[in-house]
């Protein structure tokens, strides 16, 4: 064997243990029910704790990003579910999807503002992410807000879509693609909005 089909070999022999390696650490990141699978490009990031904090049921297939927080939060999906590619499933508190719900492609839910209003603790919590880590404690976010998202039974939602946080869908809606969801959607509706420019000023 030639020493430029070697290294070819040891090339793609390396790319192979490094997949299976990334495949199980996602696994032993969050209990994936019977049948359910996570697509290659599915990413965990579960800094919570256990793998009971990204809880997925049976028969439901993952390709977006599913993570929780250092101080907290928990994602469970029910059976039948589908996450699209480069959807973003981000929670603080508690986000919640029943049974077979569809989340198309590029699609945003995230349970808490992720950063304070104010210009000071903004940066403080920026600078101490980059010094020391996400804080593990609460108490270590100021200004920063969070409330659980429940997605009933049968939803669909679309892609681009942006859900925030405090939200519950109804079983059965529809929402449409583009939509940013700021309120409650009632159960059996389609759900188009688009936010007009809002001005005011910051508390």
């Amino acid at each position: 064997m030639g020493d430029r089909v070697k290294r070819r070999f040891f090339s793609w022999f390396a790319r192979q243990l490094d997949e299976v390696h990334g495949r199980r650490a996602r696994l032993k990141s969050c209990t994936l029910g019977s049948g359910s699978q996570l697509g290659e490009e599915a990413e965990i990031g579960n800094f919570a704790g256990g793998p009971e904090r990204i809880a997925i049921g049976d028969h439901s297939f993952v390709r977006g990003r599913l993570q929780t927080y250092g101080h907290g939060g928990q994602v469970t999906i029910g059976d039948w579910c589908y996450v699209g590619i480069r959807s973003e499933i981000w929670s603080m508190e508690s986000i919640t999807i029943g049974n077979r719900v569809l989340i198309a492609h590029d699609v945003n839910i995230h349970d808490g503002t992720a950063h304070s209003a104010n210009a000071t603790e903004r940066h403080q919590h920026f600078r101490d992410i980059i010094q020391k880590g996400h804080p593990v404690a609460k108490e270590d976010l100021p200004g920063i807000v969070s409330a659980p998202i429940v997605i009933e039974d049968d939803v669909w939602i679309s892609f681009g879509v942006t859900i925030l946080k405090g939200v519950r869908i109804g079983a059965g809606s529809v929402i449409s693609a583009g939509a940013i969801v700021t309120h409650d959607v009632p159960p059996g509706v389609v759900y188009r909005c688009k936010i007009s420019p809002e001005i005011s000023p910051i508390d």
